[in-house]
């Protein structure tokens, strides 16, 4: 959603979560914090960025470098997977730090458990909304805590 303004004579007022010439350091908006108030939950919560990187991945192509992608999921509290969100492909690497950052919302007051796999890109086309990760080779997998990352003092 954009800038909004009500056509009431009240000019400059913008929508729920709308963009604003002054948004928040702390990163805090209007429509996340209302989504998790109407599902009862009302502690902290601030939206985040995770930055990914990866050192010394297997090598699973022949005449180059693995080709690597990182996927992030969150783990639902029956055990199910959803996808946060994914990398861009970085070519030829077995070290990649990948530019693409990854939002996700931490909730201090709930556990978090967040799913990392790497995969190496095998196909012609990179694009990695389009990926069916099936058809890649898998890499690896690390599974940790959101509260992990948020608490731990070395995180840059």
């Amino acid at each position: 959603m954009g800038n909004c303004f009500s056509g009431a004579g009240v000019h400059g007022n913008f929508a729920v979560g709308g963009a604003s010439s002054n948004p928040d350091p702390n990163g805090r908006n209007d429509a996340v914090d209302n989504f998790f108030k109407n599902r009862g939950v009302n502690g902290l919560f601030y939206q985040i960025e995770l930055s990914l990187s990866a050192s010394n991945l297997r090598d699973r192509d022949v005449f180059s470098k693995s080709d690597p992608i990182a996927v992030v999921y969150i783990k639902g509290k029956d055990g199910s997977l959803q996808e946060l969100g994914r990398t861009e492909v970085v070519l030829n690497s077995l070290n990649p730090q990948w530019i693409t950052k990854i939002k996700v919302t931490y909730c201090f007051e709930m556990v978090q458990t967040l799913l990392f796999r790497v995969y190496d890109v095998d196909t012609q086309f990179h694009d990695p909304q389009t990926l069916n990760l099936d058809d890649q080779q898998y890499l690896g997998e690390c599974i940790c805590q959101l509260s992990q990352i948020v608490t731990n003092p070395k995180r840059r």
